[in-house]
């Protein structure tokens, strides 16, 4: 996103269940750094859209028609190309084949990720430090013995990598 302000924008526009009209996007190259993933000399580009709603009531651009992601995502990614190629010229023509998930189909493949969220549910203040995943869990903690929880809903939430498990094996560990 070219600003924090564009960034709001898209959240207010995602909770209002509109498709943003500039979403946020994070791009990975991971042939950058591991070759063996797409035949030599080609290359993976792997985009995530942030913040978008589950139900669509509408476009912010005004120019997809508010119907099911199944028959909206296609259109939908053409946006997210087209902003891509404004920093990436003649990015389209490269392209040799793609695959896109909205957030519905990442529902049907995870039943966890509800509505297509990635990050395993709010991450509001409510939601995180001593209440991630709910109050009395935080500690990776569960009711049953010895059975401990890890991953994007426990602290400290998504985007770090494992660093729930390895703050619970440091902890079990006596460190």
């Amino acid at each position: 996103s070219p600003s924090l302000d564009q960034m709001s924008r898209t959240y207010q526009q995602a909770m209002a269940g509109m498709l943003p009209d500039e979403p946020v996007l994070v791009v990975g190259q991971p042939t950058a750094i591991d070759p063996s993933r797409a035949p030599q000399g080609k290359h993976v580009l792997w985009i995530q859209v942030r913040m978008l709603p589950a139900e669509i009531a509408g476009d912010a651009a005004a120019k997809i028609a508010p119907a099911h992601w199944d028959q909206v995502k296609e259109a939908y990614a053409e946006r997210v190309l087209d902003i891509i190629e404004t920093y990436a010229p003649g990015l389209h023509a490269k392209i040799l084949g793609r695959a896109v998930f909205s957030p519905i189909d990442l529902e049907r493949e995870n039943p966890n990720l509800v509505g297509g969220d990635q990050v395993c549910g709010s991450h509001h203040l409510a939601q995180n430090f001593l209440f991630r995943p709910a109050r009395g869990y935080a500690g990776w903690n569960t009711p049953v013995a010895n059975l401990h929880l890890t991953g994007a809903a426990t602290w400290p939430g998504a985007g770090t990598g494992a660093a729930s498990g390895f703050m619970l094996a440091q902890q079990l560990g006596g460190r």
